[in-house]
C-alpha cells in the first residue's frame, strides 16, 4: 500500500483537465446545437458518396428517380466541381429546404446531368439520428460529469475517449466554405488515428491507475505517437490531393488498418485479462458491468445497421429505436469509474429495472401521443408532428425525475422488501445510538449491532484521540459479539495500544486518504488510490492483521473521528452499493453522535475538575495563613494569588517556641495541579522540620533530600526560610535559590539583599546550605516575593522587572504592610491586564521593637 493522497496532478494535467472541462466540451455542444434543430429538415436525397463515387442508392429514393446508379462519379453538383469530399459536402451545405439539386455524373465515358428532388427525411431517419444525437449527448455528458469528478489518468482518457465519441456522434455543422469542410475532414482523421491509442491507454489503466511514475507516463505517451505520424501523412496528402487509388494510398491504408486493430485488440486482449482475474473480486464486478454494457449497448445498433444495409427494404421501422442502444456504454463505463465499491448483480439489475421501465414508459408515452394524438392533429388541424414531437421530448424531460421515484418505490416495494428492511434496521439503530449517554455504550452498541446485521469476520472501530496528534485507539465488539469472529490480538485489552499491536498515527497515509475522499474504501482499492513510492507499513500492518476488506470513515465537520474497519463477510459475499450507502450514511451519524458524547463526557469531567479545583484550592488556601501577624515587636503579612485554580507559589510565618518568628517562601517550577501537589508536599515536610528547633541551615540540609525524591527531572523548589529572634534583632536565614528578600531601612540609602544559602532544593541531594545572619533593627522592612510578580508582561511584552518592582516599594514605605501588599498587587495586576501568567506571592515583614 503506498502512501499518503489521492493522486496529484502536474500543473500540466491541470491546464489540460480545465481546457477540456471549460473548453472544449462546451465548444462541441454549443456547435452540434445546429445539427440537432436541423434533424427534421435535412433533405433525404437517397444516396451516399465515398471519394466522390456514389457507393449507395436506396431503392425508389429520390436519386434512384432520378436515375443516379451505384458506382457513378460526382463531378458537379449546382455549378461547383467536386474535386474531392470537402468540395462534395460544401456544396450539400446550408441546404434545408427542398429545392432540386442538379448533378453531373460520370458513368463510363459518358457524362449526363441528373436533377435530383429530395423529400422530407423519413420519421424513422430522424428518430435514428436523433437516438445516435442523444447518444453523443450522453457520451459527451458522462465523459464531463467524470472528469469533474475525478483527477487521474483513468478520466482523462475516459475523457478523451467520450469526447471523440461525441464528436463523430454528435457531428458538427457542413458549411459552404471548402477550407471549413478540409478542416473538418482532416479533424475527423486526426480523432480517427487518435481513438485506438486513447482506447488502449483507457485500458491500461482501468478502472483504477496504477502508478504515478514519471517513465509510465511518457510511455502512455509515446502509444500517441503512431496515430500522430499517420495524421501528418494524411494532412501531406490532403495538401498533395493526388489521384485516388494510387500505391501510397493504399499503403497508407494497409498500416493504418494494422494500427487500429491492434491498438484495439491489445485493448480488448488487456480487458479480458483482468476480467478473468479472481483476486480483485471489486475489480472485476466493475469489468464485468462493463463488458455488459459494451455487449447490449452495441451489439442492438450493430446489428440493426447491418439488417438495414443488408436489406433495407426488409428492414423494420422499429429497428431505428436501436440507435438509443448506445446510451448504455458510456452509462456502464460512467458508472464503473465513478460508482466505489462492488457493482454488485442486485445492485445493476435493479438500476436496470428502474431505468429500463423508465425507458419504457418514455416510449410508450411517445408512441401514444405522437403516433396517436400527434396524427389525429396532423389530419385535423394540420400541425406537423415534428412540434408534437419536441413538446413530448420536452414533458418527458420534467417528468423524468418523478417518474423515476415513482418507478423506484414500486420495484422496491414488489421485489425488494429486504432492502427497505435493512433501511429500517439502520434507522432504528440510529435512533437507539441516539438515546444513550455514555460513549463507551454508544460504541458497544455500534459495534454489536453492526457486527449482528453483516456479520464480518471481524470489525474494529478506531477512533482519533481529538487532539489531532498521537495514535487511534481501536475497539472491538464486546466478548459475546466478537465470539463469531476470527480475531488475532493476542489476548489484548482494547482499552489502548499495546507494544505488540500496530500503531496507527493519524498522520498516517491511510488516516490522510480517509480525511480526503471522504467515503467508504476497499482495502483491495487502497494501492489504487495511494500514489507515493514510500510504503505506508503502519497502516497495511494494521489491516492485515485484523484483515480488513472495508473501511467506513467518520467523519464530524472536517475531521477525520475515526473509521470502522469489516472484515469479509463471514458468508463469502462482498459488500454490497446497498451496504456501502447505508455504512456511509450511519458513519457520519455515528460520528457525529460519538464525537459529542464524548464532549458531554469531558465537559462532566471538566466540570468535576472544576469542582474538585475549587476543593484543592481551599485546602491549599488553609495551608497559608490566613491573615497578617501583628505583636508589639513585629508586623508581617502575606498573599499569594496562583495564575490557574492552584498554585505551585507557597508562603508561611508562624511564632516559634522560644518566641522567635519563623517565616518562608517558596516558588515550585511549574504551575496548575502538578506544581500544587509539589508544594503541598513541601509543607508538611517543612513544618515538621521547621518547628522542630532547627535552624535555617539544618532545615534545608533535611529539606534537599526529601525534595530530590519528591520532584521530577527537570524540577526543583527555590525556598527562603528565615527566623528572627525579638531579644536580639537578628534574623537567621537560609535562600535555596529564591530572588534574593531586599531589606530596606528608614536611614539607609541602599537596599541590601540576603542571598546566602545555596542551589534549588532537588537538584543536588547531598549538597550543604550556608547560613546568613543579620541584626534587623526598629523600622527595617524586609520584602520578600516570588518572580511572578518580576515577570508580569504587559501587552507590549515589556516586563515589570525587579527595579520597578523595588522602587514601587520604597515609594510606598510609610504604608503598613497589609496595604502596602495591596498596592503592590494592584499595580501588578494593572501593568499585565487580565491574563495572568504565573503565580505571585509575596511577604512583608516590618520590626517595631525590640525586647
Amino acid at each position: 500500500m503506498r502512501n499518503l493522497a489521492v493522486y496529484q496532478e502536474t500543473i500540466f494535467e491541470q491546464v489540460t483537465r480545465l481546457a477540456g472541462l471549460f473548453l472544449l466540451a462546451p465548444v462541441l455542444l454549443v456547435l452540434t446545437l445546429p445539427v440537432l434543430l436541423h434533424i427534421n429538415q435535412k433533405p433525404d436525397y437517397g444516396f451516399s458518396v465515398r471519394r466522390q463515387e456514389v457507393v449507395e442508392v436506396v431503392p425508389a429514393g429520390p436519386a434512384d428517380m432520378a436515375g443516379l446508379r451505384k458506382g457513378d462519379a460526382i463531378l458537379v453538383i449546382d455549378g461547383r466541381y467536386i474535386n474531392n469530399m470537402p468540395d462534395y459536402f460544401a456544396a450539400l451545405a446550408g441546404r434545408y429546404d427542398l429545392t432540386p439539386l442538379a448533378v453531373e455524373i460520370s458513368r463510363g465515358s459518358t457524362k449526363r446531368v441528373l436533377v435530383i428532388s429530395p423529400t422530407q427525411p423519413p420519421q424513422g431517419v430522424m428518430i435514428r439520428n436523433y437516438g445516435v444525437w442523444v447518444s453523443g449527448f450522453a457520451f459527451l455528458m458522462i465523459g464531463f460529469w467524470v472528469l469533474l469528478r475525478r483527477r487521474d489518468p483513468v478520466a482523462r482518457n475516459f475523457f478523451s475517449l467520450c469526447f471523440i465519441f461525441a464528436f463523430f456522434l454528435l457531428d458538427i455543422p457542413d458549411h459552404a466554405s471548402v477550407h471549413y469542410m478540409t478542416a473538418k475532414e482532416l479533424i475527423r482523421y486526426l480523432f480517427q488515428l487518435l481513438l485506438p491509442a486513447y482506447f488502449l491507454r483507457f485500458f491500461l489503466r482501468f478502472p483504477s491507475p496504477r502508478s504515478n511514475l514519471a517513465r509510465e507516463k511518457i510511455q502512455l505517451r509515446m502509444l500517441l505517437v503512431p496515430g500522430w505520424v499517420l495524421f501528418g501523412i494524411i494532412a501531406w496528402m490532403f495538401y498533395l490531393n493526388p489521384a485516388p487509388g494510387g500505391l501510397l494510398e493504399a499503403t497508407l491504408e494497409i498500416v493504418t488498418l494494422i494500427y487500429l486493430l491492434g491498438y484495439f485488440l491489445a485493448g480488448l486482449v488487456i480487458f479480458a485479462r483482468r476480467v478473468m482475474r479472481r483476486d480483485r473480486p471489486i475489480q472485476q464486478t466493475k469489468l464485468k458491468v462493463v463488458l455488459w454494457g459494451l455487449i447490449f449497448g452495441l451489439a442492438p445498433f450493430i446489428a440493426g445497421m447491418l439488417l438495414e444495409t443488408l436489406s433495407p427494404g426488409a428492414s423494420l421501422p422499429q429497428l431505428q429505436y436501436l440507435a438509443f442502444s448506445l446510451l448504455l456504454v458510456p452509462i456502464s463505463f460512467g458508472l464503473a469509474i465513478l460508482r466505489y465499491g462492488a457493482l454488485d448483480r442486485a445492485f445493476v439489475v435493479r438500476a436496470s429495472l428502474i431505468y429500463g421501465l423508465l425507458t419504457i414508459l418514455v416510449l410508450l408515452i411517445y408512441f401514444v401521443i405522437v403516433l396517436g394524438l400527434g396524427e389525429f392533429l396532423a389530419k385535423l388541424f394540420k400541425v406537423e408532428t415534428y412540434w408534437v414531437l419536441l413538446l413530448v421530448m420536452a414533458g418527458s424531460s420534467l417528468a423524468i425525475l418523478p417518474l423515476r421515484r415513482w418507478i423506484q418505490g414500486t420495484i422496491d416495494t414488489a421485489f425488494y422488501p429486504a432492502r427497505r428492511a435493512n433501511r429500517r434496521t439502520m434507522t432504528s439503530l440510529a435512533d437507539r445510538l441516539t438515546g444513550l449517554i455514555d460513549p463507551g455504550d454508544v460504541i458497544q452498541t455500534l459495534l454489536t449491532s453492526l457486527a449482528d446485521l453483516f456479520r464480518p469476520e471481524s470489525l474494529v472501530l478506531f477512533l482519533s484521540p481529538g487532539d489531532g496528534q498521537g495514535h487511534f485507539k481501536a475497539h472491538l465488539p464486546d466478548a459475546d459479539a466478537a465470539d463469531s469472529m476470527a480475531y488475532d490480538m493476542d489476548g489484548e485489552d482494547d482499552s489502548a495500544p499495546t507494544e505488540d499491536y500496530p500503531h496507527l498515527d493519524q498522520g498516517s497515509g491511510l488516516a490522510i486518504l480517509l480525511k480526503r475522499i471522504r467515503r467508504p474504501v476497499f482495502t483491495e482499492e487502497l494501492e489504487d488510490l495511494l500514489f507515493s513510492g514510500d510504503t505506508d507499513h503502519a497502516s497495511l500492518k494494521v489491516l492485515t492483521r485484523i484483515r480488513a476488506a472495508l473501511i467506513i470513515p467518520m467523519i464530524g465537520g472536517n475531521r477525520l473521528v475515526g473509521f470502522l474497519a469489516f472484515g469479509p463477510k463471514s458468508n463469502g459475499a462482498l459488500y454490497s452499493q446497498e451496504d456501502l450507502a447505508n455504512l456511509r450514511a450511519l458513519g457520519i451519524q455515528a460520528a457525529s453522535l460519538i464525537e459529542s458524547r464524548l464532549l458531554y463526557r469531558e465537559s462532566l469531567s471538566r466540570k468535576r475538575l472544576e469542582t474538585e479545583l475549587e476543593v484543592a484550592r481551599d485546602i491549599q488556601g488553609r495551608l497559608l495563613p490566613t491573615g497578617p501577624l501583628d505583636t508589639d515587636y513585629f508586623s508581617i503579612c502575606g498573599r499569594n494569588e496562583p495564575c490557574l485554580m492552584v498554585g505551585g507559589d507557597y508562603f508561611d510565618y508562624f511564632p516559634l517556641e522560644d518566641g522567635s518568628l519563623g517565616f518562608a517562601i517558596a516558588d515550585v517550577s511549574g504551575k496548575g495541579i502538578p506544581a500544587a501537589l509539589m508544594m503541598t508536599s513541601l509543607v508538611v515536610a517543612f513544618r515538621r522540620e521547621a518547628k522542630a528547633g532547627m535552624g535555617p541551615r539544618a532545615v534545608m540540609d533535611r529539606l534537599n533530600p526529601v525534595v530530590a525524591s519528591l520532584v521530577s527531572a527537570g524540577s526543583f523548589i527555590c525556598l527562603f526560610f528565615g527566623i528572627w529572634n525579638p531579644a536580639t534583632g537578628v534574623i537567621h536565614y537560609c535562600n535555596a535559590g529564591m530572588d534574593p528578600p531586599v531589606l530596606f531601612r528608614p536611614r539607609a540609602f541602599y537596599r541590601q539583599k540576603l542571598r546566602r544559602g545555596g542551589p534549588v532544593l532537588g537538584v543536588e541531594p547531598k549538597r550543604h546550605y550556608r547560613e546568613g545572619a543579620l541584626a534587623l533593627e526598629p523600622g527595617d522592612r524586609l520584602f520578600m516575593f516570588t518572580d511572578g510578580l518580576t515577570e508580569e508582561q504587559n501587552p507590549l511584552g515589556d516586563f515589570f522587572d525587579t527595579d520597578r518592582l523595588l522602587q514601587l516599594v520604597a515609594d510606598n514605605l510609610e504604608s503598613s504592610p497589609l496595604r502596602l501588599i495591596d498596592k503592590i498587587f494592584s499595580a501588578v495586576n494593572a501593568f499585565g491586564g487580565e491574563e495572568k501568567t504565573d503565580d505571585k506571592t509575596a511577604i512583608i515583614l516590618e520590626i517595631k521593637n525590640l525586647q
